[in-house]
């Protein structure tokens, strides 16, 4: 087996092609073989305000055969609404309701999956109001369509993957699950044993990236949207990270999200087809590895 030959459903996160206009990302993301890309409420707004209209966005994906995979970003869904008219941006500390709402027109408009979650940018504890709040979102977003996948982020009050899975569990709608990103697993001091309690049914996204073992800058936003690796091109236990959610069951699509710099600084075409490669080369290194452990355990090498 080749790294051609694997089949994976990958998805170009916004964050991976960030400074690419939306028709050359589309270009370059399908050059690269993705079968989705990620869409932004932030990026929405400015096509509506530059004149696109909905019909617009989904005929150039149908032109380039792409679909949209994820939607970002709802933030703060459990604190009080903020002041009016001020963009979603990370560091927020209260709701964004006129965010959520234009989430929900996307979903309508372009047929959103998945559109991800995260808690407020501090460190206040999370109670069962969160678990509330979070059925509430799922609630408002299930006549839509719309699946919510909470994201957990160690710079937010939703810091690891044990507190968003107590929230997804405790919340328990159907169409509440949970993002599980690479970055943020490895960043937050998970281990490859912890997804073996991972629920595959409310698992709806993974996220993948590498990056070094030892964070670059000590401002963990920063090193987040300044300092990821293309898969395979840095520290990060990957293969184990796939394997174990593999095995835990889950089976959904891989969303590459590398916010780097220093991939930014290549022709976007080159950045999509890097991002593409390297995850696919992981998949596959993880793959062997996965039927390699299977043959050699003295149960399965039998039957």
């Amino acid at each position: 087996m080749t790294e051609s030959q694997v089949a994976v459903d990958l998805t170009a996160s916004f964050g991976t092609l960030r400074r690419a206009a939306f028709p050359d990302r589309l270009e370059a993301a399908a050059l690269a073989g993705f079968a989705a890309i990620g869409l932004t409420v932030t990026e929405y707004a400015a096509l509506l305000g530059q004149g696109w209209t909905d019909a617009d966005i989904l005929r150039i994906l149908e032109s380039f055969g792409l679909r949209i995979g994820e939607a970002e970003l709802i933030v703060g869904f459990w604190a009080s609404p903020g002041p009016a008219n001020v963009p979603e941006r990370p560091g927020l500390v209260y709701a964004d309701p006129a965010n959520e709402a234009l989430i929900l027109r996307m979903a309508d408009a372009l047929g959103l999956p998945c559109v991800q979650a995260v808690g407020t940018f501090d460190d206040r504890s999370v109670g069962p109001e969160v678990a509330d709040a979070f059925g509430a979102l799922c609630d408002r977003a299930a006549p839509h369509g719309l699946r919510v996948a909470l994201e957990f982020v160690p710079y937010t009050s939703i810091p690891d993957l044990s507190v968003a899975s107590g929230v997804v569990s405790a919340a328990g709608r159907a169409n509440g699950g949970l993002c599980i990103d690479s970055w943020h697993f490895f960043r937050g001091g998970g281990s490859v044993a912890d997804l073996a309690n991972v629920d595959p049914a409310s698992t709806f996204m993974i996220q993948v990236n590498d990056g070094p073992l030892i964070p670059t800058d000590e401002n963990r936003m920063n090193d987040a949207v300044s300092n990821r690796r293309c898969p395979g091109e840095g520290d990060f236990d990957l293969m184990g990270f796939l394997g174990g959610l593999w095995a835990a069951g889950v089976n959904v699509p891989l969303s590459v999200e590398v916010f780097s710099t220093e991939l930014e600084r290549s022709p976007t075409r080159e950045a999509a087809r890097r991002a593409a490669s390297g995850t696919r080369a992981v998949v596959l290194a993880a793959h062997l590895a996965r039927v390699a452990a299977r043959s050699s355990h003295p149960l399965t090498a039998t039957k």
